[in-house]
């Protein structure tokens, strides 16, 4: 700074007085530039510049076409979108107490199958099943305007609130046995499920419920397109692992797969797994 300040009082036609005295008072390295700029301005390169001739503006507008828009109709089963439209894709992960939740893997499955609940519940008797607990939610984004107080924005996520729900309507005297192999929480929500939200309602659940140090915790977590959006339940069951001799739905029963919608029981079986790519 010291030597900007004694190079003003030098006149060269490379720095008037005004300007050095400007460069003072802005940054260094907009200082530096305008310096730059400066003796760039003054350099005379020693070949001569030819102006070549331009077109003009019509000529350009003659050489650039566009392509016409395509009239076909877009094939959704290009790329897997109609496969994953027509899909019930799963989730399936596990979870520890303290720990956290994880997903593993994802299945799809040609369609979700539709239980009698009289027959469920015989299944799950013989297996040795037990149904916790089970809740809805519902997405809900409230905003207050444009007011500067958040106290009146509300944001509620439906894995979390079906969460939520379905602890409150667990009965304080339900306990899960010692003789429980596994407790399996389902999750069953639309095509805006997010496993984000998925996994923290998994945590929620099971930091909450009380259960053996040696019991397994899985979740499931579906999307289908059949399930309205912004919608989710959940069902806590568990199950004593006893599916031996079981094919199908009554299998997927026994080990404690059951999504609750709309009053109905649903689930999957392992006979309509698809592996299609289209």
């Amino acid at each position: 700074h010291t030597h900007t300040a004694h190079s003003t009082r030098r006149q060269n036609h490379f720095q008037p007085r005004k300007l050095t005295m400007a460069l003072i008072r802005i940054p260094i390295v907009v200082s530096t530039a305008i310096a730059f700029a400066l003796q760039a301005s003054s350099f005379s390169p020693s070949t001569p510049y030819t102006r070549s001739a331009s077109r003009s503006s019509s000529e350009l507008f003659q050489l650039i076409v566009g392509d016409a828009p395509e009239t076909g109709t877009f094939d959704q089963n290009v790329g897997g979108v109609g496969l994953a439209k027509r899909s019930a894709v799963k989730i399936v992960g596990a979870s520890q107490k303290g720990k956290g939740s994880d997903a593993e893997k994802m299945i799809r499955y040609e369609k979700m199958q539709e239980l009698d609940m009289a027959v469920a519940k015989s299944i799950m008797e013989k297996a040795e099943c037990q149904l916790l607990c089970s809740g809805a939610g519902k997405e809900l984004y409230q905003d207050p305007g444009t007011s500067d107080q958040w106290d009146g924005k509300v944001i509620a996520l439906a894995p979390i609130e079906a969460a939520k729900s379905a602890l409150s309507s667990m009965a304080s005297a339900v306990m899960i046995g010692e003789d429980a192999k596994s407790v399996v929480i389902n999750f069953l929500g639309g095509d805006d499920i997010i496993i984000g939200e998925v996994l923290e309602a998994c945590d929620l659940l099971v930091d909450e419920l009380d259960f053996p140090a040696k019991t397994k915790v899985t979740f499931n977590s579906i999307s289908f397109e059949e399930i309205p959006m912004d919608a989710c339940t959940v069902t806590v069951v568990a199950s004593g692992g006893k599916a031996g001799g079981l094919e199908g739905v009554d299998e997927s029963v026994a080990r404690g797969e059951l999504y609750v919608h709309d009053g109905k029981w649903f689930t999957v079986a392992e006979g309509d797994i698809t592996t299609a790519s289209k």
